[in-house]
């Protein structure tokens, strides 16, 4: 059971007033010793006044933490997106924005890069040049001009992609094709097979493994790594 000690003080407070049980020398021993006690009381009270602020206080830093958690967690996304796109301007603007916040000190650096390899990518090239720009990564040169020309081969830019994306691609698009149970769905899967192809990027053949892995099993002499 819990006391209200901030009440207990005040009610033996208003006791020792009402004590009316003086000595001849004009003290009284039970009003004294009922201030006493109130005087312990208010001290417990403030205590706990005191923890229960100190608890308020607490809590809201805690909240501020994790509002500026999300906060910072947002913008490295923000930043990473921009960082892998193939548009210039938001590139720069996204890399723009990281060093500015860096001056700042405000750097999210590490959850910028966190992004980046959550998504597949390492984290040095897209701070160098944005995809598609040459710069070796993801890199579509015929997408440097507005006009393409309609007979020259499309780049193979399937290695570019990064393996645990291409890996996971092939394996949902693979197993779409071996679910004979709508053939619509496995229809839908070609052309979108045959449309990467067609934009360079070519994973008939780990399609066609993992289909193998699905419905025979791994090689037996294929090292497990």
């Amino acid at each position: 059971m819990t006391i209200d000690h901030r009440a207990e003080a005040l009610s033996l407070l208003q006791a020792s007033r009402e004590d009316k049980n003086t000595t001849y020398e004009g003290h009284n021993p039970e009003a004294d010793r009922l201030i006493a006690e109130a005087q312990v009381h208010a001290a417990l009270a403030r205590n706990e006044e005191q923890a229960a602020r100190t608890a308020d206080l607490r809590e809201a830093l805690n909240s501020i933490r994790r509002r500026e958690y999300d906060a910072r967690s947002l913008v490295a996304a923000h930043i990473a997106q921009g960082l892998t796109s193939r548009d210039k301007d938001r590139w720069k603007a996204a890399r723009d924005l990281a060093q500015a916040l860096d001056e700042t000190h405000n750097n999210l650096d590490d959850l910028i890069d966190a992004r980046l390899s959550d998504d597949g990518y390492d984290t040095k090239t897209p701070w160098s040049a944005p995809a598609g720009s040459g710069g070796g990564w993801i890199a579509h040169t015929a997408e440097k001009t507005t006009e393409r020309d309609p007979w020259a081969p499309t780049p193979d830019i399937t290695d570019q992609i990064p393996e645990p994306v291409r890996r996971v691609i092939a394996g949902h698009l693979a197993e779409a094709l071996i679910d004979g149970r709508d053939s619509e769905i496995q229809k839908w899967v070609r052309g979108i097979t045959y449309e990467l192809k067609r934009e360079g990027v070519d994973l008939t053949e780990a399609i066609k493994a993992r289909i193998t892995d699905l419905t025979l099993g791994r090689d037996p002499f294929e090292p497990p790594f």
